[in-house]
């Protein structure tokens, strides 16, 4: 344990951790900023008082039919927060309506043209190959939500907004910490040659891997946790049990899950695409034998996957981009895209298909420079 807290302290030196603290609060306090800046801006009141307003209104308060009745009679009734976070849904459900357009008739049905919506999107995704089972069974998760619970959540919908970001940069920034474990750099090879008669080369080796994947961890969850702090502060933690189709960019979705559920789903696969860029800056520098082109060749693979990420077509998301750190921690297209994998005759979802996926990916690189290195070693 010793040799690899050492590798740890190597690799996070004091300028290092302060540069990694500045990026976190960096980028946690732009975040926060703009999302609070959307509430002084689109709806014309400070922030504050459109979240205590907000906070009030919403006990208890459910959505359906006759809520949509009361709303369009009296605009105030749930305060301006609510109001436009319900508008956004009738906008999304009604084909861009507004509360006033839609008749009674259709306030009562508001759910079924909700549920016949996702019915058009299946059967218009002909390439995913959907079978009558399958379809049945999304349909059976569509129909079921007949009112849905509209309590205060504001903090997990900011968060929600900018998480997969923050996210996809955190990893690449710890992943390029790295880099210096196996990458030859001239300033530290009289202290490796000195560890390595001291410990034995395939125990240094072993203690950098440990290294790499305990430095990455805990700065992942402590950037994480930063991160959350600053961007829910303002809002508050209330909220966590409410379901995610409250938000409009999951209104459509068939997950059961809350916002604490979607929150830990989208940490864990933001985890596993740390691990996996983490495992290939290994097996790069294992490879190359050099910081430099090492870094180079990450650079120009994640560009590669960020333009990827914007292609738009079946096949190369479904079989390679799916499983990659940009589109894993673009984490939206998990909850809408209802996308699956056929399996040894089951049917799979995407989410947990490409976790499994990415982290066998994962293994798979570290495994192989595990093998490049005792080679070398021979």
């Amino acid at each position: 344990m010793r040799i690899t807290l050492l590798e740890c302290k190597r690799m996070t030196g004091r300028t290092v951790l302060l540069g990694f603290l500045a990026f976190v609060l960096a980028a946690s306090f732009y975040d926060c900023h703009r999302n609070l800046t959307r509430y002084s801006v689109e709806l014309g009141m400070r922030w504050k008082e459109h979240l205590s307003e907000a906070r009030k209104a919403s006990r208890g308060f459910y959505l359906d039919g006759e809520c949509l009745k009361e709303l369009r009679e009296d605009a105030g009734r749930y305060g301006c927060l609510n109001r436009e976070n319900i508008m956004e849904l009738v906008r999304g459900n009604c084909e861009g309506k507004t509360l006033e357009e839609l008749s009674d008739g259709e306030l009562e049905r508001f759910f079924r043209i909700r549920a016949q919506t996702i019915r058009e999107d299946l059967s218009q995704d002909a390439g995913k190959g959907y079978t009558d089972e399958e379809i049945a069974d999304f349909m059976e998760r569509a129909e079921s939500l007949s009112a849905l619970s509209m309590g205060y959540a504001e903090g997990w919908r900011a968060l929600g907004e900018t998480m997969g970001r923050f996210v996809f940069l955190l990893a690449i920034v710890i992943a390029a910490l790295v880099l210096p474990l196996f990458g030859r750099d001239p300033a530290v090879r009289m202290e490796e040659l000195v560890r390595s008669v001291r410990y034995g080369k395939r125990r240094l080796d072993l203690a950098r891997v440990r290294a790499a994947y305990l430095t990455a961890t805990v700065l992942y969850v402590c950037g994480m946790a930063a991160y959350v702090v600053i961007v829910m502060g303002p809002f508050g933690f209330e909220g966590a049990d409410q379901p995610i189709q409250s938000n409009i960019r999951t209104f459509f979705s068939l997950c059961d899950m809350t916002y604490l559920q979607q929150f830990l789903r989208n940490l864990f696969m933001g985890y596993v695409a740390l691990a996996f860029l983490v495992s290939l800056a290994l097996f790069v520098t294992i490879l190359l034998k050099d910081i430099l082109a090492g870094g180079a060749v990450m650079a120009v693979f994640l560009v590669m996957l960020v333009i990827f990420n914007q292609i738009v077509l079946y096949p190369i998301t479904h079989w390679f981009t799916n499983f990659m750190p940009a589109r894993m921690t673009d984490f939206w297209h998990f909850y809408t895209g209802n996308e699956l994998y056929r399996i040894g005759g089951h049917s799979i979802s995407c989410m947990d298909w490409s976790t499994l996926v990415s982290l066998a990916l994962a293994a798979g690189l570290l495994a192989a420079g595990m093998a490049l290195l005792r080679f070398d070693r021979k």
